[in-house]
């Protein structure tokens, strides 16, 4: 299966110009044979705000219809699309990623760990009802974005929902450089799945972003990596590989299951809060 991740500069300032970009660049991946395209966090908003009321006024309403360039470029083409953005619902603020499909919205992740800086200050965690993890006809799907990497709580769970892909739009500058680097293969490695990350490579409000937008096969080895050049880059997986869980080099010598091995009984202090 072919699947895509979208690296380039958003319209600054102008949600309705980036949708109709994104909606434009899906319909590229999807004349190519992808099934599923992502793009990075925050992408149809920006993400660098200085208050509340700057974020709400740029951010998604998908009561309103923002989304339906999108919706109308899915539904046309039969691909799928990931894409972040701040999302007005009622009276919250939200930092989102849909997951969109031929049908419509399939799910929405909400951030949950929000980084004290830029517009992460200004938005909301509402209820979670559970796992980001979504059937979709190419396969499941999980959802995090960004700082939540650094969670392998959240990575986890994901993958004990049955997610085959995690999907994680990112913002990350040229200081988190250690996460494209290093906690993507760990995600990808320990959990034995596929992992997408979609990052922004230009400036936004004088923040540089590092791009290295990449996917990691479930061995944790590095599948692509698009560095600081903009396009949409494309590789085949195969699912299959992440509904292995197990390794066996020589059957009854050399074996190792870490999903059979787990024991959650003596993970409960992982369950607790912190105290720092």
């Amino acid at each position: 299966m072919k699947i895509s991740f979208a690296q380039f500069s958003p319209v600054h300032g102008d949600t309705a110009a980036t949708t109709a970009l994104v909606a434009e660049k899906a319909r590229e991946a999807a004349a190519s044979g992808s099934r599923l395209i992502a793009f990075p966090e925050c992408f149809l908003t920006g993400g660098a705000f200085d208050d509340r009321e700057s974020l709400v006024a740029a951010a998604v309403d998908i009561e309103r219809g923002d989304l339906e360039p999108i919706l109308a470029a899915a539904r046309d083409t039969g691909i799928h699309v990931v894409v972040g953005f701040y999302q007005r619902r009622g009276d919250q603020a939200l930092n989102t990623a849909a997951l969109i499909g031929p049908q419509g919205i399939i799910g929405l992740h909400h951030k949950m760990h929000l980084p004290f800086m830029i517009g992460d200050r200004f938005v909301d965690i509402p209820p979670i009802d559970g796992p980001s993890v979504f059937d979709t006809e190419i396969g499941r799907i999980g959802i995090a974005i960004c700082y939540e990497i650094r969670f392998p709580e959240v990575a986890r769970t994901l993958a004990l929902e049955g997610a085959e892909l995690i999907v994680l739009p990112a913002a990350w500058p040229e200081a988190a450089r250690i996460l494209p680097d290093l906690f993507s293969r760990v995600r990808a490695a320990e959990n034995f799945v596929y992992f997408l990350s979609a990052n922004r490579n230009d400036i936004d409000d004088g923040m540089q972003f590092m791009g290295s937008s990449h996917v990691i096969g479930p061995d944790g080895r590095e599948i692509i990596n698009a560095g600081m050049d903009d396009g949409i880059f494309s590789v085949e997986i195969e699912l299959e590989q992440a509904r292995v869980k197990s390794i066996i080099r020589d059957p009854g010598i050399y074996e190792v299951h870490p999903w059979r091995d787990r024991r959650p009984q003596d993970y409960a202090i992982c369950t607790k809060a912190a105290v720092l």
